[in-house]
């Protein structure tokens, strides 16, 4: 499970400041950084390379790298030998509250955006939507929260704000993406970064139809953006990405009791990258690692579907599948499945790249299977929990894998007969 931001005691006293030269490099660097990372509450430290500086805390280390995440959510891979300096400096990590994400992303963005909060998000969209985009993040991170807990997947409150960003067009959603290292290509709809735990995504006018919402969930927005508003400052100072490049589908976001409705691939966009962007911040996935592919994808794409992030699942199976995934998966990838590909799957992520819509159908077929049910959704909740126990550090080999999946689930081949026997069925 990913490490948890702790939020801060108020520190009295003088803070020991510990500082580590370029001379006491190797075991001297990494012994202070052990002291960084002990006991039940982080400290705030800064490290320096030959390029950069990083604050922020530890949240997971080997002999030859650590992971520090600042106050704002991003995340740094460092190589321990070429750290030059490390120092304590202040006895306990905090994250930056939502006024302060607020003015950071008004700087950030300038005055073409509009910046809006709710209970667990802090977005920026163009000028007379960042509200109900607030309020539309807001539901889907209810929405899929619900959906695991309701499954028995513990879950806890995300650490920091989430932070979640809809910009003008794709022109200015190209120059993000270069300027966020993110591989740019015309069909590129959005994105959810590990990096930064940002969703960035870019409003299409041809298919950004309505954003409406509710006069209650209107009014609820605007309390929580004002008491946002009004809360103090704390003060202080690729494989790292999920993509989603649209499609045919008409998903709308238009339930019982839904506050708002975008539609189209905005919607799709939306809901998928939310989903991993929900998942990494709740304590279902780890943002350092670890985590195969089909899972991420799976889940992803499983809760695409409007009917499984009800919490009455009154609307039946045809709300619950996800109609693009199954059709690819019986008319397209049906002709070219093999016996032995749900291990293959489980195995390792090279199916992503060779075969990548019938991956992502797979992975959604064997998902949707495993947690449709109330006894495999609980065993599923035991794999993740497996999953999590794993160093994120170390290699998550193929053939552990196989056995993680099997000692939870049993025979592979069986459960492959099981489920391509219910995507047949739906």
């Amino acid at each position: 499970m990913q490490p948890r931001i702790l939020t801060n005691r108020a520190h009295t006293g003088t803070v020991p400041r510990i500082v580590i030269s370029a001379v006491c490099q190797g075991v001297a660097l990494l012994a202070a950084v052990s002291i960084a990372a002990a006991g039940n509450e982080p400290r705030m430290i800064e490290v320096s390379d030959d390029t950069q500086t990083y604050r922020g805390m530890i949240v997971a280390k080997s002999a030859q790298e650590c992971f520090i995440v600042d106050r704002f959510g991003r995340q740094a891979r460092l190589p321990i030998a070429n750290l030059k300096s490390f120092s304590v400096v202040a006895e306990s990590f905090r994250p930056a509250s939502q006024s302060e994400f607020r003015r950071q992303l008004e700087a950030e963005l300038g005055p073409e955006y509009e910046v809006a909060t709710s209970k667990h998000y802090v977005v920026a969209g163009t000028r007379g939507h960042g509200r109900s985009y607030a309020a539309l993040f807001e539901e889907i991170f209810n929405q899929v929260d619900a959906f695991y807990a309701l499954r028995g997947f513990r879950t806890s409150e995300p650490d920091a704000p989430l932070v979640a960003l809809v910009l003008i067009d794709q022109a200015a959603f190209k120059k993000y993406c270069e300027g966020d290292q993110m591989a740019w290509t015309d069909g590129l709809r959005g994105y959810y970064s590990l990096k930064s735990n940002r969703v960035v995504m870019y409003d299409l006018p041809e298919l950004f139809q309505a954003v409406r919402l509710t006069p209650e969930a209107d009014l609820q927005t605007r309390e929580k953006t004002d008491i946002a508003d009004a809360s103090p400052s704390d003060g202080g100072g690729s494989s790292d990405s999920f993509e989603d490049r649209g499609g045919s589908s008409l998903t709308r976001l238009q339930e019982a009791g839904s506050a708002s409705a975008v539609g189209g691939e905005t919607a799709d966009t939306i809901i998928h990258e939310t989903t991993h962007q929900v998942g990494f911040n709740i304590g279902i996935h780890s943002r350092i690692g670890g985590t195969p592919l089909w899972v991420l994808e799976g889940m992803a794409t499983v809760l695409e579907s409007p009917g499984m992030r009800t919490r009455s699942g009154a609307s039946g199976n045809l709300e619950k599948v996800n109609a693009e995934r199954l059709e690819w998966f019986r008319k397209k990838y049906s002709e070219r499945r093999q016996p032995g590909d749900l291990a293959k799957l489980i195995a390792a992520d090279d199916m992503f790249g060779s075969q990548t819509l019938d991956a992502y159908s797979a992975a959604w077929g064997i998902t949707w299977f495993l947690t449709e049910n109330p006894a495999r959704a609980r065993l599923f909740s035991k794999y993740l929990k497996t999953i999590s126990e794993h160093d994120p550090l170390r290699q998550y080999t193929a053939e552990e894998r196989l056995k993680d999946f099997q000692t939870i689930f049993g025979d592979i081949a069986r459960l492959e007969v099981d489920y391509v026997r219910a995507m047949d069925r739906l």
